[in-house]
């Protein structure tokens, strides 16, 4: 089988007469059939491992949005926090490595899927 995994990332933008629209769909073979779903509090003392879950071998792709109301959380691979998600937001990448974030201020839960590659 293939195609197991469909992605969807849209775009819209419109303010002062500037606008934009993108929308993209991919779809994606993968090869194990575990994932994780899970709530997580995610500490502002020291990084955390973001938890896979025994079943997954290689992380494909993650879904994850910060649930706090007040503080941001940066996730990364490996420790590399390249990602800032603000109260509320979510962000969408492959990984193919071990997930890390820490918060800021004050621990934050994130909600987040991550599907084996």
């Amino acid at each position: 089988m293939s195609d197991e995994l469909a992605l969807t990332a849209r775009l819209s933008f419109n303010k002062g007469g500037a606008s934009v629209t993108r929308a993209v769909n991919i779809t994606v073979d993968v090869t194990g059939d575990a994932y994780t779903h899970q709530v997580q509090a995610i500490l502002h003392t020291e990084e955390a491992a973001i938890v896979e879950g025994a079943a997954i071998g290689t992380p494909g792709y993650v879904w994850i949005k910060n649930l706090s109301d007040d503080y941001f959380v940066r996730v990364g691979i490996t420790g590399s926090y390249t990602i800032k998600l603000l109260p509320g937001q979510v962000a969408m990448f492959p990984a193919a490595a071990a997930i890390f974030a820490i918060a800021d201020t004050a621990t934050c839960n994130v909600e987040y899927i991550i599907v084996e590659l």
